[in-house]
């Protein structure tokens, strides 16, 4: 076996190994790992382990910071104490970038007590649409007290490109003005 495919298995374990459902066969990105080595061939200290997930904080709109996916956030414009509010959440793979259809696309979010959801963790049976070209899910609730509503959550995907799939874990924010 090659150093290259020891590299890729252990990423894919690490990351829950689930193919793409295309022909090809899928690994963690190669080049990144290549890229990180120094030119003497020794591991740098920073690159003891894959990067697979990733921490960002994304408020009422989209997240630019990656090349690989447009992640947008988006609240509702009138929510009311005792009426279900919906946040609507979108990532759109950036091209050459698709979504793994495979994968366990989900979403586990937190909120404050004095907001109800109607569902705590949405999986792929819970999402309004996915596809090669993006996925997007709801998430719904009901506050019992007006105000600033801070939620949090684990938004968990993977996006695919012909030589390489990316499992992507991201620590979302938003907030919902309740009136």
């Amino acid at each position: 076996m090659t150093h290259r495919f020891l590299i890729a298995s252990l990423v894919l374990t690490l990351g829950a190994s689930v193919g793409c459902g295309g022909d090809k066969e899928t690994s963690a990105p190669a080049k990144d790992a290549e890229a990180a080595k120094p030119a003497d061939g020794a591991a740098p200290a920073d690159a003891a382990k894959p990067e697979i997930a990733e921490k960002t904080k994304v408020v009422d709109g989209a997240d630019p910071a990656d090349e690989r996916f447009d992640l947008k956030i988006e609240p509702p414009a009138d929510a009311a104490v005792g009426a279900e509010g919906k946040v609507k959440v979108t990532i759109v793979p950036k091209d050459p970038w698709h979504m793994n259809l495979d994968y366990p696309t989900s979403l586990a979010v937190s909120s404050p007590s004095d907001v109800t959801l109607a569902k705590d963790t949405l999986a792929k049976d819970d999402l309004l649409r996915l596809d090669d070209n993006g996925c997007e899910m709801e998430v719904a609730f009901t506050p019992t007290a007006a105000g600033d509503k801070a939620f949090t959550g684990q938004l968990k995907f993977a996006v695919c490109q012909d030589d390489a799939c990316a499992p992507v874990t991201k620590d979302v924010e938003f907030k919902v003005a309740v009136k």
